[in-house]
């Protein structure tokens, strides 16, 4: 199996795409410790998982509390092999930059930059120590594709994207690996779900046809549902893709090309 007796700590797991990421890890051997501020969400997706699976109630925002969360997984298993950030944050979208507050516009890219670099950090430091493991993040193709009434969610994405690389480069030669995934967004994730329906209200479209236009913007006309994504996930996790670092994955279905 491509994670047999990896190590792995999935913030956000409560969510879709991160509980699609803890079931697929799970599902090549790895040991899922499913971190998130929903616990009802964690627990049932521990019970689905199994006894290779636990959770722990953390705010990311928390350094101190992530700090400790880390700390007593490297305790109980002896070390850390894969951290990845698949944590929400609230951020405004569906309103023109013009219109917006400056509070608005900062708010989702101060916290997603802050919890990609506390999480991180908290791994990587574990990592580096025992000169191997993986910490991948996750981004969307606002950063490359301008997008109306997205508000600062690109530029939150770039943030995430510099900050991969600017890490990849500091701890590659400690044999810790960064990569990051961007997606053109799953449909089948609640929250994209919510996004795609208010994007559609402000392009005066239905959502059958704004699904349609951005399908037909891809090369494989459709764009990629969570497991898609959790696989690619699993792939950037292993030991396969042990020569990818300071690198991002195109999971858009070809609506980006690289």
């Amino acid at each position: 199996m491509l994670l047999d007796d990896k190590v792995a700590v999935i913030y956000g797991a409560g969510g879709g795409l991160g509980g699609a990421v803890a079931r697929a890890f799970a599902a090549e051997g790895a040991i899922v410790h499913a971190v998130g501020r929903d616990g009802a969400a964690l627990r049932k997706l521990v019970d689905e998982i199994g006894p290779t699976a636990d959770a722990a109630e953390v705010d990311a925002f928390d350094a101190d509390a992530v700090d400790a969360d880390v700390d007593s997984v490297v305790e109980r298993h002896g070390r850390l092999d894969v951290s990845f950030n698949l944590i929400g944050v609230d951020h405004v979208q569906g309103i023109p930059l013009i219109d917006m507050t400056p509070e608005q516009f900062v708010q989702g890219v101060g916290a997603r930059a802050l919890t990609h670099f506390v999480t991180a950090r908290a791994a990587a430091r574990h990592m580096v120590t025992r000169g191997s493991g993986v910490i991948l993040t996750l981004t969307a193709t606002p950063d490359r594709v301008a997008i109306p009434n997205a508000g600062s969610f690109g530029i939150q994405c770039a943030a995430v994207e510099s900050f991969t690389r600017a890490l990849a480069v500091e701890v590659g030669n400690r044999g810790v690996r960064v990569c990051c995934l961007r997606s053109a967004g799953s449909p089948d994730a609640a929250g994209v779900d919510e996004v795609f329906d208010m994007h559609a209200e402000n392009a005066g479209l239905t959502r059958e046809e704004f699904d349609g236009e951005r399908s037909r913007g891809t090369l494989l006309g459709r764009l990629p549902r969570l497991r898609e994504v959790a696989q690619i996930a699993t792939f950037l996790a292993s030991d396969r893709a042990n020569a990818m670092t300071g690198t991002i994955t195109n999971v858009t279905c070809g609506e980006l090309l690289d």
